[in-house]
């Protein structure tokens, strides 16, 4: 049984690889639609994973997560309507399906993002009151990796072309409170692709700010 889930999460993590690097391949030939088509593709493909793998599945924790998702896409819904929150964007037209200008798949990827940076967060062994802070640290390290990119290849534009200071300062204080609430409900404490799936999205947009 345990040889049996090693090679499913070998299989896995290969898989995410794979798809990380079509997407690199086709960048590097300048095939920019492949980026399009692929990128609310690879994040649900990276949650589809990550609940395969979670194994403490109950009604709390199921409505922790639905949560995280509801307040991240809702979030997005104020920031893009009133400029106030991370500044003033707008979303480009390959983010898949909108609602009133919001992409459905945001509120997946702040549960996605909360949920790898928290493991990877215990993983590594900071303890209170330090998981807060570097959860949420990590988080907008990460979405400083991720603005250029975004920025390169239309997946959402700022106005006047510039990612304003703001930005980093409002996720920071988001991420901190969406750690702040899943470590109190705790609705994960193991998940053994969760830290490969940071290390992949790390490597993947270092590799795509270098292109």
């Amino acid at each position: 049984m345990e040889r049996q889930k090693a090679t499913q999460l070998t299989g896995s993590i290969i898989l995410l690889i794979i798809v990380h690097l079509f997407i690199i391949v086709s960048l590097l030939i300048n095939n920019q639609a492949i980026l399009h088509q692929f990128f609310p593709i690879s994040t649900l493909c990276f949650l589809i994973l990550l609940f395969a793998f979670h194994k403490q599945w109950s009604l709390r924790n199921a409505l922790t997560m639905m949560a995280i998702v509801l307040a991240g896409f809702l979030i997005e819904l104020i920031a893009v309507n009133t400029g106030n929150i991370f500044g003033v964007f707008q979303y480009g037209a390959s983010m898949g399906v909108k609602i009133n200008g919001i992409p459905l798949i945001t509120g997946i990827q702040w549960l996605l993002l909360v949920y790898i940076t928290h493991l990877t967060v215990i993983k590594i062994g900071i303890t209170r009151p330090w998981i807060e802070l570097t959860g949420a640290g990590l988080m907008t390290a990460m979405d400083y990796l991720i603005e250029p990119v975004a920025a390169k290849f239309n997946l959402w534009q700022w106005e006047n072309d510039y990612i304003p200071m703001q930005n980093f300062v409002a996720w920071f204080y988001i991420s901190f409170f969406m750690h702040f609430y899943i470590n109190r409900v705790k609705p994960v404490s193991n998940n053994k692709i969760a830290i490969p799936t940071f290390i992949i999205l790390i490597i993947f947009y270092v590799i795509l700010n270098i292109i």
